[in-house]
């Protein structure tokens, strides 16, 4: 297997990707100072004013932003190529924000019908108690694109690589779909992260993102992401982050800072070890099928070397042949060494279950509609080393087949 390198020019483009960013080179402190003030004081009326209507580098209260929130999405808008990026107190509230912030009673969502099972929950029950329609669509579906063009839908939402089944939103098509609605297009980039897609680049208004997974890296820090080429657009998302109480905490802007610095070597990593992992899966007679972009066989493969770049991912998903009793064998059997974690994105590969954690809130005919069954496991794939990975996957599934 060739293994290719991720875009290392687009993870080093900012001026330093450790350090705070400041014009005044002379003793910069190399870590990112932590700033744990909740208000600062002003020099005058005016100063507040000019703060609250976003002058850089200047704060009054850590709801509308702080140090380690403004250096942290710098770099993050400049990595994405956005005009504009904030930071939130976790990946839902960055939906949330935008969802809140361009929509209203009257207006209708088109979202993609395969999702994380709490985006499904916001767009289809929460948001419909406020009055917002929404319309169930395949991205990937040509029909369905047009009909998308001729809708009359305010916004568009789907996952540049979907969770947990890994189909594809070819952003391309969409975006042209989109245009032709006058929507707006946002994609949550969380399976994928930068490195791998920059929606923006791909005519998307909107990218929001999970910080807490890949980004940070290491399971000790909850944020969220949006960014978005219009400022205008990013002003309104800003306000109402301030109004629903959705800061970040500077500490976890930090953690996550630092996380962002080692992202590039993470992730290609983990990718090569996603890759490995898929191939030798697919070779064992008790695994159905799995899941992932740099199979031959996936059904977008080739629109996935098209739109990812350097790499397919850290995430498979793989379906097993028997009932919850099984799965339970298989996460036994890999336990301690492979842990169950309800996440992603850690150094740390682990395995998760979608029908009991990520797609619970779904009925058992929605899960089946997705190919979400009791044996489909969920691997968030880390920095181990990928025999070692490979070995302990290909035992635990032979050894609990045995237990039967």
């Amino acid at each position: 297997m060739t293994e290719s390198p991720l875009p290392w020019k687009q993870a080093i483009e900012c001026e330093a990707l450790r350090g705070p960013s400041s014009s005044n080179l002379d003793n910069l402190p190399q870590a990112e100072p932590i700033s744990v003030s909740s208000v600062w004081q002003m020099e005058s009326p005016e100063t507040a004013d000019a703060a609250l209507e976003g002058k850089e580098g200047v704060f009054v209260y850590r709801r509308d932003g702080h140090p380690n929130e403004r250096s942290l999405a710098r770099k993050l808008a400049k990595l994405n190529g956005a005009a504009t990026a904030m930071v939130t107190s976790q990946g839902m509230s960055a939906i949330a924000a935008t969802a809140l912030a361009l929509l209203k009673p009257g207006d209708h969502v088109w979202v993609a019908s395969e999702l994380y099972g709490k985006s499904v929950q916001l767009f289809t029950k929460d948001l419909a108690r406020w009055g917002i329609g929404h319309q169930a669509f395949d991205p990937n579906d040509e029909k369905q694109l047009q009909r998308l063009a001729d809708s009359n839908a305010k916004l568009v939402f789907v996952e540049t690589l979907s969770n947990p089944r890994l189909r594809l939103a070819e952003l391309d098509k969409l975006a042209a779909a989109k245009d032709a609605a006058g929507s707006l297009l946002v994609v949550d980039n969380t399976f994928a992260t930068h490195l791998i897609c920059r929606p923006l680049d791909h005519g998307a208004d909107i990218v929001v993102e999970s910080l807490s997974k890949q980004v940070n890296g290491h399971s000790d820090a909850m944020l969220g992401m949006v960014a978005t080429a219009d400022a205008e657009i990013g002003g309104k998302i800003r306000d109402t982050l301030s109004t629903f109480g959705m800061a970040s905490s500077p500490l976890d802007c930090f953690l996550t800072h630092r996380g962002l610095s080692t992202l590039a070597v993470r992730l290609e990593r983990a990718c090569n070890n996603a890759m490995e992992l898929a191939l030798s899966l697919r070779e064992l007679p008790e695994v159905q099928q799995v899941d992932y972009p740099g199979l031959s066989e996936h059904p977008q493969h080739k629109a996935c070397l098209g739109q990812l770049r350097g790499g397919f991912g850290w995430m498979l998903t793989f379906q097993l042949g028997t009932n919850w009793e099984g799965v339970h064998r298989l996460f036994h059997a890999l336990s301690p060494a492979i842990p169950f974690l309800p996440s992603l994105g850690d150094v740390t590969t682990s395995v998760s279950h979608p029908a009991s954690t990520s797609h619970r809130g779904l009925t058992c005919e929605g899960r089946k509609a997705l190919g979400i069954t009791d044996g489909t496991i969920r691997v968030s794939c880390g920095i181990e080393p990928k025999d070692w990975l490979v070995n302990q996957f290909c035992a635990a599934i032979q050894r609990s087949a045995q237990l039967k």
